[in-house]
């Protein structure tokens, strides 16, 4: 099976209690879409474990991309910002020995994604933390460390301009979904669930950034199911 999910922003339990209620297997994949710190606590547990799973696929979202960008020094302030929530996690990577921070650093450096496509039965699924590329190139990061800020714009940009473009691209002869985080589905549709926008032209938008980042009591998280031909099984919640 194929899982998803996105935007944890340091809540180690709900992250904990998610893997417990699908029962991840070995032979299961499972794409995190990025954000995993920042805001919640548990930050650097959450990275830890992503990082010594095997059948996890980490990708690159705004919150780790301003982390790397803070410690090479092309960005000196954005991390630090009051509701980016970066001084918790930056107090916790100085507690560590050099070489954990070495650890952290080169898996986000060397083992994270920005962009997949997969193909699945006769779907495509796009993944990404914000955005609605469509040219079929898988991005990842390793590509680009010499250059962090020259990626800003794919960390940030998952504007509503970027998302109603999906209803301009033309007709797919094969069902697409693009799956992404960073907007919380609170401020699409009011609610803590996945936001599901299907399009004319055959093109899905999932938005599956359920408003960990609102802290313990608030919003949810959440993870897609799908099997190997495509389907969405189900769509899971811990709140």
């Amino acid at each position: 099976m194929i899982y998803i999910m996105s935007d944890m922003h340091g809540q180690y339990k709900r992250y904990k209690a998610m893997l417990e209620k699908i029962q991840l297997k070995d032979d299961d994949k499972l794409y995190i879409l990025g954000d995993a710190i920042d805001r919640g606590p548990g930050s650097l547990e959450i990275l830890f474990d992503i990082m010594d799973r095997d059948n996890v696929e980490m990708f690159l979202g705004n919150h780790e991309h301003m982390m790397l960008t803070y410690l090479e020094g092309s960005d000196r302030m954005s991390w630090f910002y009051g509701v980016n929530g970066g001084s918790e996690t930056y107090k916790r990577f100085k507690e560590c020995s050099k070489e954990t921070q070495k650890k952290i650093v080169d898996f986000l450096l060397y083992n994270t994604t920005i962009k997949k496509d997969l193909y699945l039965g006769d779907k495509r699924y796009i993944l990404s933390h914000t955005s609605a590329l469509n040219d079929g190139v898988d991005i990842y990061t390793k590509d680009h460390v010499n250059n962090l800020m020259g990626i800003q714009d794919i960390m940030w940009n998952m504007t509503y301009q970027n998302i109603e473009s999906i209803q301009d691209l033309p007709q797919t002869d094969k069902e697409t979904y693009f799956i992404s985080g960073h907007i919380i589905t609170m401020r699409l549709s009011g609610t803590d669930e996945v936001f599901i926008q299907h399009y004319p032209n055959g093109y899905s938008w999932y938005d599956i950034d359920c408003g960990c980042a609102m802290g313990s009591y608030y919003g949810a998280l959440s993870c897609l199911k799908i099997d190997e031909n495509g389907n969405i099984l189900d769509i899971y919640y811990v709140r």
